[in-house]
């Protein structure tokens, strides 16, 4: 046989074998799933799953994609593989609880216009076509229930499992979560309170505003025996003499699995009466809740606030003659550095402006994880709250801190795991004037771990330090000037899913970077940089022996190079040619080593993956034609 029909057969066989290949994986392996991906990007978390797995009803996702234009965005192409492919494994997982639909919705389209009446958002394309990008999300229920992702950012796509997982649950369970919040800040009124409500000049705290846009939000009365079981998440918000009943209510919602949101205070500064809505003077200006906190393992002094010179915002001081500005480190402004940039909660709000904060931990032999969210700088201290009592001084404040002496300080976290009830021999007695609690309800232990967001510090909600309260055309606009508002928002979104769904957490991207290669890269060019260091040096030592040599002609010599300096030329042109060639050799050896490894990576997708997945394929199959050769083979 010459070398043409072997050429032949050759081709045909491989033709041959590339069918018998697909042929196979198609038989043997229908239906599995190996996600090789260095962060199991294509694996649904636990949580995602339970939360898949308990769906009552039926559920309609629609993708949105102009895959017709994505040809225009390469990027966008690649992302939105990357969501069609987890989208159908979630309807995979879902036992046909998850029916999902891919449109293209074209331009000028009954399609694009179906999307635009669902709320998908258009990207323009360019700005004389008018075409639209779409890439969205719509998901409806059986009661015609729906929500909306209306383009999928691809800077958010750490969080992509929960934006997903978020839309599914909120699909199966249709009921508006109710939110309750106890407090004493008068949020329904404004900082002037009921005296300011009698006068009809009250405004609502502008995150009460924020919330009721999201939940059904309920004020609860501190004198209630209890919480109802129909708050999805309690929000205790700067708890000030709350009597043992009140704390009591509080402490068996969370033991009976409730989710719940903490804004305690070393040192409330907005601190106001509850009669009058007018700043209370007292000297007690703590908002915290030591026998609840002690008995689930949390600390925070309540006599201690923590001042960080490095996060300090800049406030005016000093008399109306002399004004000027100058850091304040009792206010932070906490930003993306300080925060928990992998936790839903934090990952994509501004910096958060807090006042006078205290500092979080666990307490030793706890059960419980306290996972910080919003930490201070390294600088941080933790200063008497009674250096607040008297009128503030900036400057004082920041010559008080001693260089060095800091440590970071966690501000809010996330507390879960199991807890012990802060009364643990029942509900404490009850007096006069006050309701007695549920009989026979008493839980000395949580049901199943806790879930809770604890923030130090309870002035961050007011107007003041986040929001500018605007009036436009007679309307009410809110102007944020801070994340305050996002954080109060996202944490109670966060507790009102299932523990599953909290339990998700940011997850790495699918754009991977070429590490060994950028090592290699990396490595290269250091060499090459010493390299030329070294001929920079050695260039200056021949000029600088050039001038010697031209220092000790003698006057009126003729201006002729010596035979020492034509010497000492041709060997600085001879260092000069090496000391190149040595470079060209550096770069070469970089590309023969990225030529190698892009060479191996070739022949393991090309050659070694695909004959793994064919003898697995062939293994599975020939076990499967083996057992039904035996229950076809008579007894």
């Amino acid at each position: 046989m010459n070398r043409k029909n072997t050429a032949v057969v050759g081709l045909g066989l491989a033709a041959v074998l590339f069918v018998a290949v697909n042929v196979l994986a198609q038989a043997g392996l229908k239906g599995a799933r190996l996600d090789l991906t260095a962060d199991h990007l294509y694996t649904l978390s636990p949580g995602t799953q339970k939360v898949i797995g308990s769906l009552r009803e039926p559920v309609t996702l629609r993708l949105f994609f102009s895959d017709t234009l994505a040809a225009e965005v390469p990027a966008m192409r690649t992302y939105g593989t990357r969501v069609r492919e987890l989208l159908e494994e979630y309807a995979g997982r879902a036992n046909g609880k998850i029916r999902l639909e891919i449109i293209d919705p074209e331009p000028y389209s009954d399609a694009e216009d179906r999307a635009v009446a669902a709320g998908v958002q258009g990207v323009p394309l360019d700005r004389t076509s008018g075409r639209q990008f779409y890439f969205g999300l719509v998901g409806t229920n059986s009661t015609d229930k729906q929500e909306v992702i209306p383009f999928f950012q691809q800077d958010r796509e750490a969080f992509l499992e929960y934006d997903l997982t978020k839309l599914v649950h909120a699909l199966g369970d249709p009921k508006k979560p109710m939110v309750g919040v106890l407090t004493d800040i008068p949020l329904e009124y404004g900082p002037g309170g009921m005296m300011m409500a009698m006068r009809g000049q009250s405004q609502p705290y502008a995150i009460l505003t924020q919330l009721r846009s999201f939940f059904d939000v309920r004020m609860l009365d501190p004198s209630a025996p209890s919480i109802g079981e129909d708050v999805r998440v309690l929000v205790v918000a700067r708890p000030r003499g709350l009597s043992d009943a009140a704390q009591y209510a509080i402490d068996q919602f969370v033991m009976r699995g409730g989710h719940a949101l903490f804004l305690v205070d070393p040192y409330a500064e907005s601190q106001t009466n509850p009669q009058t809505g007018m700043p209370d003077p007292g000297p007690e200006k703590a908002a915290a809740l030591p026998r609840l906190f002690d008995a689930w393992g949390i600390a925070m002094a309540a006599d201690r606030f923590v001042a960080d010179p490095r996060l300090a915002l800049n406030v005016s001081a000093g008399d109306q003659a002399r004004r000027r500005t100058v850091p304040y480190p009792a206010w932070l402004s906490v930003g993306e550095a300080n925060q928990d940039r992998g936790d839903v909660v934090t990952a994509q709000i501004g910096a958060v402006n807090i006042a006078s904060a205290g500092g979080l931990s666990k307490k030793d032999g706890a059960a419980i994880t306290l996972t910080p969210l919003i930490t201070s700088s390294p600088a941080a201290q933790l200063v008497p709250t009674t250096e607040m009592r008297a009128r503030p001084e900036p400057e004082k404040l920041m010559a008080m801190l001693k260089a060095g002496d800091g440590a970071t300080q966690v501000l809010a976290a996330r507390v879960t795991g199991p807890l012990k009830s802060a009364f643990p021999d029942g509900p404490p007695p009850v007096k006069e004037g006050e309701a007695a609690p549920p009989a026979g309800q008493h839980l000395a232990e949580s049901r199943q771990p806790a879930n809770l967001i604890i923030i130090a510090d309870s002035d961050l909600i007011e107007d003041r330090f986040w929001v500018e309260d605007q009036s436009m055309f007679g309307q009410r606009v809110l102007a944020p000037f801070a994340g305050n508002g996002d954080l109060i928002v996202n944490a109670v979104e966060n507790l009102t899913g299932s523990s599953d769904l909290i339990g998700l957490r940011g997850r790495a991207g699918s754009t991977r970077p070429f590490t060994l290669v950028e090592d290699l890269r990396r490595s290269a060019g250091q060499q090459m940089l010493a390299r030329e260091q070294e001929l920079q040096t050695r260039l200056k030592e021949a000029e600088r022996q050039l001038a010697d040599l031209q220092g000790k002609q003698k006057a009126g010599a003729s201006a002729m190079l010596s035979a020492e300096e034509t010497q000492a030329i041709e060997r600085f042109r001879q260092e000069a040619v090496r000391i190149r060639k040595e470079l060209r050799d550096v770069q070469h050896s970089l590309n023969k080593d990225i030529e190698g490894l892009s060479a191996a990576v070739k022949a393991v997708n090309i050659v070694a993956v695909p004959l793994v997945v064919a003898l697995a394929a062939a293994g599975v199959a020939g076990v499967r034609s083996r057992r039904r050769q035996r229950r076809s083979d008579p007894e």
